[in-house]
């Protein structure tokens, strides 16, 4: 009998030196039983998984090896390492904790709470109020979800209880970012930005200038906040005082992203097809980036300095921003991109209109 499998390794923060010898025993183990999907390797022993269980990460020493299907090894450079499946509308929007684990927001109304090293599924906070748009963590590890009822939602995400709702707004509750300070901004479908004091669930000021609904938010490395809009600009303000700084002109589309580059440059993404390069000090224009006659929806800047974008058509592209140049396509999701993120260790997530959130290496 010829056995065959495919498997990824991940490793708990207090991880033993286990040897190499026992990692293969594990996952022939694990091959040789039918429903296994995970392999505990602690010590000497081997304990084959046939569901998802929660690992305690700070006090369990292990390697935990995960068994992957054939399809889901890409190249020798990027690896999918696992589809994180449960929500039963698109998956709208993503948040690393400050723990490490991976939150998701959904049009089912529902946020979930994963542990991205092994796909487990440790609660789901039920909104009940509307699609989750936006998600953000407040300084105190609560988590902000902006709905499509034109709220915010507080939630503790140790308890599943959910503490506060900040109204205020006239529409849907696009884009949320924590500033510096540890207040909360929300860009809403009602063409302006709110800066929330997030103890009491006050509105501390409103930011008024786009004349059409606010996509995206972004904190400057200087403390300033950069907002784009459907109305074709990108603005810059002092959140201390609420000014307007300064107003980006160039694009010819709505613009749907926004993201900070390592060395302090803004990356937007439009729907006239172009990610441009920004210089926030002055407003000038570094560079255009062709996104292949489709809209970048979200886009996110990875550990090594490259910029993510994903597109309608599922397919996420990783750029050189120094050249403007295409390093890498992903191919795996059915349905436009949503919202990107950074874990801790490095890998990227992605949410998608197809339900479903994915790792890659």
């Amino acid at each position: 009998m010829k056995l065959q499998g495919h498997f990824s390794k991940y490793s708990g923060i207090n991880t033993i030196q286990s040897g190499a010898n026992n990692g293969i025993k594990c996952s022939f183990k694990c091959l040789k039983t039918d429903d296994c999907k995970l392999a505990l390797v602690k010590e000497q022993n081997c304990k084959i998984l046939n569901e998802c269980m929660p690992i305690d990460y700070n006090h369990t020493n292990f390697v935990l090896i995960k068994k992957m299907k054939k399809s889901s090894r890409m190249n020798s450079s990027f690896t999918l390492k696992m589809n994180l499946s449960g929500h039963t509308s698109s998956a709208l929007s993503l948040a690393v904790l400050n723990n490490g684990v991976l939150a998701s927001g959904s049009g089912d109304k529902n946020i979930k709470i994963w542990t991205p090293d092994n796909g487990c599924e440790i609660m789901t906070l039920k909104s009940q109020s509307g699609a989750v748009w936006s998600l953000a963590e407040l300084k105190n590890g609560d988590l902000a979800c902006g709905l499509d009822d034109n709220t915010i939602e507080i939630w503790n995400t140790k308890n599943g209880s959910k503490k506060m709702i900040l109204s205020g707004h006239s529409g849907m509750v696009l884009s949320l970012v924590i500033l510096n300070n540890g207040d909360l901004a929300s860009g809403s479908e009602d063409y302006t930005i709110k800066i929330w004091n997030t103890q009491n669930g006050s509105a501390k000021m409103t930011l008024n200038g786009h004349t059409n609904q606010v996509r995206s938010l972004v904190v400057l490395n200087n403390g300033d906040l950069a907002s784009g809009s459907y109305d074709k600009t990108i603005k810059i303000w002092n959140t201390n005082n609420g000014s307007l700084k300064l107003t980006l002109l160039g694009h010819s589309g709505m613009i749907w992203s926004l993201a900070m580059l390592h060395n302090g440059d803004l990356a937007s993404g439009s729907a006239d097809h172009t990610i441009k390069i920004w210089n926030t000090n002055d407003g000038s224009e570094i560079i255009s980036l062709d996104s292949r006659s489709m809209t970048a929806y979200p886009l996110v800047v990875l550990k090594n300095g490259d910029l993510v974008s994903g597109f309608n058509d599922g397919s996420i592209t990783i750029w050189n921003t120094n050249n403007g140049s295409i390093k890498m396509t992903l191919l795996g999701h059915s349905a436009r991109i949503r919202s990107f993120v950074v874990l801790f260790n490095g890998d990227l997530a992605s949410a998608s209109d197809d339900g479903l959130v994915k790792i890659w290496n």
